[in-house]
């Protein structure tokens, strides 16, 4: 039977009490919407859970304070901890509201490529189905009318094991992500990986890029000015290329904007600005994040024009690569999406996966549409023909939509 099938109370509680989570007697469910407040134990979790750093505090509480509360997203953050004693679960949930349906969402929305909880890697280790059932039916019954849940995102296993959230019915998200295990000297990792004569041809475009721009190197932002040059640059790249390919501006949105640049200032030991200069000109950039020995290649742009004959994007890839290696990280991940340039690269091709029920009537038929639709978008994306003809039809609508104005 399924959760839509046999759906939870939504009874709403209020959010200061706790609630005993059924089959995991030792642990206590609570949860808060202070996300500042929440900082210190957060943190202490981090540096002994599973998960990614888009459920780091740093990022979660930049992402609600530049994007989610300008969305009117209402935090929901869910813990899980022994009684008398530390927490094992942390669940950056909100609550969304579209006309009259409540939504119970993973805090990032399309901004974080991997969501999910934080989890104690011990506790992790002795989660069953039961005890997973237990924690997110406790925290729909603690969410305030709830009318449907969508988890979105999520990837299918959780350190080196099965996504304990896979117990439930799920479905595969539109795109999956890959990554790459790193090795120690950068030389050897590149020739197993791309062999000798690609790193011979990126060495040729350096040598032309440097004959006919200037001197070539990869610079990462160490100060305020370097971060703001470098994002400025980044973003007008990005816009520029969006444009091309038809595809709607993301950095329209002024809240967007001011949750990369303040993620960048604020975390920088976490948001990593690097650009690859030829001379005076920034040719390429990157908006990346390190976290947890592991280097996520998030945000990335090239120059237009006759920059492109060089491959100014390959160049600073290479070098982001060399860097990682150089400073101890073991993986390099290339974050959501199915770009070919990507299987040049990796080793590992990650599943996501996407969650939805509902707990009344209107969030069952909203669970039903919303599912319905992102297996209707994997099953486009995944088809090579079908992607192309959808590409060029989203060519064709912005370009109606931007030369009319409507």
């Amino acid at each position: 039977m399924s959760i839509a099938a046999a759906p939870i109370s939504a009874e709403p509680v209020d959010f200061e009490e706790k609630t005993p989570l059924e089959d995991a007697t030792e642990l206590v469910l609570s949860t808060s919407a202070d996300i500042d407040g929440l900082r210190a134990d957060w943190v202490n979790l981090e540096h002994r859970a599973a998960g990614h750093v888009f459920q780091s505090w740093a990022w979660v509480s930049q992402w609600h304070t530049h994007i989610g509360a300008a969305r009117a997203i209402e935090p929901f953050i869910v813990m899980a901890s022994r009684r008398g004693g530390g927490l094992v679960a942390l669940l950056p949930m909100g609550i969304e509201t579209r006309g009259h349906i409540r939504k119970l969402v993973w805090l990032g929305a399309e901004h974080a490529d991997y969501k999910g909880p934080l989890l104690d890697k011990t506790f992790l280790a002795r989660m069953t189905p039961r005890v997973t059932r237990s924690l997110l039916e406790a925290a729909c019954r603690m969410a305030p009318n709830i009318d449907v849940v969508q988890l979105l995102e999520m990837p299918a296993t959780l350190e080196d094991g099965s996504h304990p959230l896979l117990c439930y019915p799920n479905h595969l998200s539109p795109m999956g992500s890959h990554s790459m295990s790193l090795g120690t000297d950068f030389d050897t990792f590149f020739k197993a990986r791309r062999g000798a004569s690609s790193r011979k041809k990126l060495r040729q475009k350096a040598r032309r890029l440097a004959t006919a721009h200037g001197e070539t190197r990869m610079e990462i932002a160490a100060s305020t000015t370097q971060r703001g040059r470098i994002i400025t640059a980044l973003i007008d790249q990005k816009r520029s290329r969006l444009a091309e390919m038809g595809v709607g501006d993301v950095f329209a949105d002024g809240d967007v904007r001011a949750f990369y640049r303040s993620m960048a200032e604020s975390h920088p030991g976490i948001c990593q600005l690097s650009a690859y200069v030829a001379g005076d000109t920034i040719t390429a950039a990157n908006w990346g994040l390190v976290w947890n020995g592991r280097y996520y290649y998030v945000l990335s742009t090239m120059a237009d024009g006759d920059m492109r004959a060089f491959s100014p994007g390959q160049l600073h890839l290479t070098d982001l690569i060399e860097w990682s290696i150089d400073n101890g990280l073991s993986t390099f991940d290339f974050t959501a999406g199915d770009e070919g340039y990507k299987d040049e690269w990796c080793d590992t091709v990650m599943p996501l996966f996407d969650i939805h029920f509902g707990l009344t009537m209107k969030g069952r038929i909203t669970a039903f549409a919303l599912s319905v639709g992102r297996r209707a978008k994997r099953a486009i994306k995944q088809d090579e023909r079908l992607w192309k003809a959808a590409k060029n039809l989203r060519k064709l609508v912005y370009r109606f939509r931007t030369q009319t104005a409507w």
